[in-house]
C-alpha cells in the first residue's frame, strides 16, 4: 500500500491524468450551467459568456505556444541555478503547493497594483457577469508572466515539473469558485478561497477592490491584510467597464488606455508611473482637468 501511495505522488502521468479529468469535468459543468440558466430563465448575459469563450480561444493560441516556450526557458534557467535538489514525495508535494500558492498570492496582488501587469490581468475582471465561464476569460499574454510564480519553488530545489504541475493545480482549483450558485461555506471561508470570497474579489464595490487575492488558500489574505468577507451585493466588472463583447477589444483596451496615459504623462517620472504605477494613477495633466 505504501508503495502504491508513493507511486501516486511520484508518477507525473497519474497527476496529469487527474488534472485533465478534472478540467474535462469542469468544462462539462460549465456548459451544463449555461443550459440550466437558459431553460430556467435565470438572469445571465449570454453575450458575455460568448465573449469569455472567445477570449479563452485567443489565450489558448498565444499562451499555449509562445507563453509556454517563455515559461519553459525561465523554469529551466532557475532550475539550473537552484540551491538544492529535492526528491519528489508526498511532503515535497505539500510544500511545493504551499510555496506556489503563496507565490501566486503575491503575483496576483502585484497584477492588481502594477499597471504593466494589470494590462493583461484586467481582462479577467472585465466581465460584468459572473459565472463559471468567467474563469476562462484570461488575458492572451498571461502565460508570459504567470510562470514567475514558480521561481521560488524551483530555485529552492523542487523538481521543475513538480512545480509546473503545482501551478496547474492552483490554477485549476480556481475554476469552481467563479459562481453565484454556491453560498457561504462557513468555516471554510476562513481557510480556502471559496465562491463567496472570490465574488468579492471580482467586485467593483469600493470596499471589495483589491481584496481576496488567494489562489487555493485564503489564509494569505488574512495574514497580509487583504481579506474581505461578502457582506453586500457584489457589482461585477471594472470601475471603468470595457463595454464591449469583442474579444480583441477586451484583450487590448487596457493596453490602449496605458499608451494614452503614457503620451499624456510629462517628464520621466510620470511616464514611469504610467507603466509601473497602480491602475488608478493619473498624470497631473488629467488630474488638473478634473479639478
Amino acid at each position: 500500500m505504501n508503495e502504491y501511495i508513493a507511486h501516486q505522488f511520484t508518477d507525473y502521468n497519474v497527476i496529469t491524468n487527474q488534472l485533465e479529468l478534472f478540467l474535462s469535468i469542469m468544462l462539462v459543468i460549465m456548459i451544463v450551467e449555461v443550459f440550466i440558466d437558459f431553460f430556467a430563465k435565470k438572469k445571465r448575459d449570454y453575450k458575455e459568456t460568448l465573449a469569455n469563450f472567445g477570449v479563452s480561444v485567443g489565450n489558448q493560441i498565444v499562451g499555449s505556444i509562445a507563453g509556454k516556450i517563455v515559461a519553459g526557458i525561465g523554469v529551466l534557467f532557475f532550475s539550473n541555478i537552484s540551491l538544492f535538489k529535492l526528491e519528489v514525495n508526498w511532503w515535497t508535494w505539500i510544500l511545493a503547493l504551499l510555496i506556489v500558492d503563496l507565490s501566486y498570492y503575491w503575483l496576483h496582488r502585484t497584477e492588481h497594483r502594477v499597471r504593466l501587469l494589470w494590462m493583461n490581468h484586467n481582462v479577467h475582471h472585465s466581465s460584468t457577469d459572473f459565472n463559471l465561464s468567467t474563469s476562462v476569460r484570461q488575458g492572451w499574454f498571461d502565460d508570459f508572466t504567470l510562470w514567475t510564480l514558480l521561481i521560488p519553488a524551483v530555485y529552492f530545489g523542487f523538481n521543475p515539473l513538480q512545480c509546473i504541475l503545482a501551478g496547474e493545480i492552483v490554477a485549476s482549483y480556481q475554476i469552481w469558485v467563479h459562481t453565484q450558485k454556491v453560498g457561504k461555506l462557513g468555516f471554510l471561508d476562513g481557510i480556502l478561497n471559496t465562491p463567496s470570497l472570490h465574488r468579492v474579489h471580482h467586485g467593483s464595490n469600493q470596499k471589495y477592490i483589491d481584496k481576496n487575492y488567494g489562489g487555493m488558500l485564503i489564509i494569505w489574505d488574512r495574514l497580509f491584510g487583504t481579506y474581505e468577507p461578502e457582506t453586500e451585493k457584489v457589482f461585477y466588472g471594472l470601475t471603468e467597464n470595457v463595454n464591449t463583447h469583442n474579444p480583441l477589444k477586451i484583450n487590448f483596451i487596457e493596453h490602449i488606455r496605458t499608451l494614452s496615459l503614457f503620451r499624456k504623462s510629462q517628464g520621466f517620472m510620470e511616464k514611469l508611473q504610467s507603466i509601473f504605477g497602480p491602475p488608478e494613477w493619473k498624470p497631473k495633466a488629467l488630474m488638473n482637468k478634473r479639478n
